[in-house]
């Protein structure tokens, strides 16, 4: 793979997450102009997210063996399409079902960038490209939100999605001009084998941690907006949209990793340091203040990265047999987390307010850093 197209698969990835997390700063404009409760504007966000929870155990049965270019091909011109339709249109339950089309394609994409990327690059290279791969989807995932609150100020909402709809057809584009076409064999894992993975003590430990941080991470991420709109009694795009820089963060937490884990002696310690910056910056979310709450999403950030990036190296240093599987499940229990949380608490938030929903998201939290504790003092530290 040529230099071109490592480029070329990097914007397909931030693309990707483009549309992924592009409606979670508008969710109030939704909420007006469809006239929807707060709650059914999020299903936006997690109609996409849930196919992701499955897609590594359902995935690998359905692509068995596929030529990576046709897929990403046929991939993007759907999404692309799909998109400029989206933004066409003024039915929830319309828009509602094609968010969650795009969620069925979302993982076949992000698997193939990833396997592409992993497949045609050399041994000497593979470890900086998917580093650079995990960095992009990091980068995209901000930019999607922040452009997608700027232009909500200057022209709508609309404006937006056409452009990433047109761009998801310029990917299509690019990715039919590369000149291989490669294959790569998805993983088919057995029940046995989930179990087995499942039954390991330290794996379920984290598997448990992960859901419970990315339950809360999307909830905080999901319903700030509407907490901002009640602060200044209108919605600001611009100034949501910025609410998340933190979440360029991780890109600076995933490639000092290492540092981290030496600066705590172990992965547990490190996890456990996260989860108390995050637990804090819950409580600073409480102050409601446009500033303090920036602030505190700085701080969110921090704390999630890191229990995220140090949680994934620590399940991939202690997988001796079945790694893809015990990866997979990761990924699974992380967006199925993701899912839930991005809806449920709503259910919290619009009867209780602000504060309750803080609550029930503090003891969510705490019960991961259970998980943490059980685990360090369950095993030997490693």
């Amino acid at each position: 793979m040529n230099r071109l197209e490592l480029l070329v698969m990097y914007f397909c990835t931030g693309l990707t997450l483009c549309v992924l997390y592009a409606t979670q700063p508008i969710g109030p404009v939704f909420e007006v102009e469809l006239g929807i409760s707060r709650t059914e504007a999020t299903l936006f966000t997690t109609s996409m997210m849930t196919p992701l929870a499955f897609a590594s155990i359902f995935y690998g049965y359905i692509l068995e063996r596929v030529a990576i270019k046709k897929l990403l091909i046929l991939a993007f011109l759907l999404l692309g399409v799909s998109e400029i339709i989206f933004s066409l249109s003024s039915s929830y339950f319309w828009m509602l079902n094609i968010r969650g089309f795009q969620g069925l394609l979302v993982p076949a994409v992000l698997t193939g960038i990833m396997s592409y990327i992993s497949t045609a690059s050399t041994k000497e290279n593979v470890a900086s490209a998917i580093g650079a791969y995990i960095g992009v989807t990091i980068i995209g995932g901000f930019l999607g939100r922040f452009f997608s609150g700027f232009f909500t100020d200057l022209f709508g909402w609309r404006v937006f999605f056409i452009m990433v709809g047109i761009l998801l057809l310029l990917a299509a584009f690019l990715i039919f001009k590369f000149s291989s076409s490669i294959s790569a064999s998805f993983i088919k894992p057995k029940l046995k084998d989930i179990i087995h993975i499942l039954k390991i003590k330290h794996n379920l430990y984290i598997y448990m941690m992960i859901f419970g941080i990315f339950f809360s991470f999307q909830a905080i991420l999901n319903f700030i907006p509407f907490e901002l709109t009640n602060l200044g009694n209108e919605y600001s795009g611009s100034k949501t949209g910025m609410m998340y820089f933190g979440y360029v963060l991780g890109v600076l937490i995933s490639f000092n990793l290492k540092k981290i884990v030496a600066v705590f002696h172990t992965a547990q310690n490190a996890i456990i340091f996260g989860i108390i910056v995050f637990l804090i910056a819950l409580q600073i979310f409480r102050f409601e203040s446009f500033l303090v709450m920036f602030v505190a999403m700085l701080i969110f950030c921090i704390g999630n990265f890191i229990a995220h990036s140090v949680a994934s190296g620590f399940i991939n240093k202690m997988a001796e047999s079945h790694k893809g599987i015990s990866n997979g499940l990761y990924v699974s229990f992380y967006y199925a987390g993701g899912a839930l949380g991005s809806f449920l608490p709503g259910f919290i938030y619009m009867q209780s307010g602000w504060g309750a929903f803080l609550t029930l998201i503090t003891v969510i939290s705490s019960l991961s850093l259970v998980m943490i504790l059980v685990l360090k003092y369950a095993k030997q530290s490693v």
